[in-house]
């Protein structure tokens, strides 16, 4: 007889924590989104530390400066050449270069580090706030390379 009401126990714990679970679930996800979400603002001053995506062209070290978190005039320069303006918007997370018309989604990293991932071009860009020691990742990136990221090519 004991061991029909262990039985009977263990089966009505084992479905009380089975019908428990989406509740318990749920909460948990909340906690784990609201934990380390990147946080970030495009406005400043960035550095190119890593490219990449299928095209590796735009120059290592590439500074960029965004005036505003919605619109203005960009500043991009490669290292040791001069600095060029291009016209910008954002709607949403979706930066785009006037001019151009190349678009970039905006995202952060857990370190704060800006990603720019192409949606008309297959170029991923990873920029800092930090300078880094050694401009771009020089392996991964075409070396010599003088294209800015509001080109396409």
């Amino acid at each position: 007889m004991k061991n029909i009401y262990k039985t009977f126990s263990l089966r009505i714990i084992t479905g009380l924590m089975l019908l428990s679970l989406p509740f318990l679930g749920t909460d948990c996800e909340e906690i784990l989104n609201q934990i380390g979400t990147p946080t970030g603002t495009l406005q400043g001053d960035w550095t190119l530390v890593y490219n990449a995506g299928g095209t590796l062209d735009v120059c290592p070290g590439e500074t960029a400066n965004f005036p505003s978190n919605t619109n203005g005039t960009a500043t991009l320069q490669c290292p040791n050449q001069t600095a060029i303006t291009r016209d910008y918007s954002v709607n949403g997370a979706t930066l785009t270069y006037t001019d151009s018309g190349i678009q970039y989604e905006i995202s952060f990293t857990q370190n704060n580090e800006l990603v720019l991932s192409g949606v008309n071009t297959n170029r991923i860009l990873y920029y800092s706030t930090q300078v880094p020691s050694k401009p771009g990742n020089v392996n991964e990136t075409k070396q010599g390379s003088s294209s800015n990221s509001s080109e396409i090519k």
